[in-house]
């Protein structure tokens, strides 16, 4: 019976699928690493990506006022877009407090306070 060491632990064990998995692929050709040293590796990996994500991978990044009001022009012109089927023309008004925006004048509707002018966005066709 053929024997594989592995390159791993450097253990020899029978060329068997219950010691080494077979390659991708393949009938014939057995991995280079034992079973128990691929799945010590699968488990540490796991333990690694768990710290990774507990170490805040996916915190969310506070955005600029300006960043903030072009998004917000974006998504006002596209939903302009979507009803009329044309771009905006009008100006739009944006409200600091509390991210209200409108087409209609300069006083906010909610909290009756000015709101800024932010102009329209006009859609090329890679902002699609």
């Amino acid at each position: 019976m053929d024997k594989r060491i592995c390159i791993k632990c450097g253990i020899s064990y029978p060329l068997q699928e219950k010691y080494f998995a077979l390659a991708h692929g393949s009938t014939t050709r057995f991995i280079t690493k034992c079973r128990e040293c691929v799945k010590e590796y699968q488990r540490q990996y796991r333990e690694d990506k768990q710290e990774e994500l507990s170490d805040g991978m996916y915190t969310i990044k506070e955005e600029s006022i300006e960043t903030q009001k072009h998004r917000m022009l974006k998504a006002f012109n596209y939903i302009h877009l979507q009803a009329f089927g044309e771009a905006m023309t009008e100006n739009i008004y944006w409200c600091k407090k509390d991210d209200h925006v409108q087409i209609t004048d300069e006083v906010c509707s909610k909290c009756d306070k000015t709101m800024e002018k932010i102009g329209f966005v006009d859609y090329n066709e890679g902002d699609k």
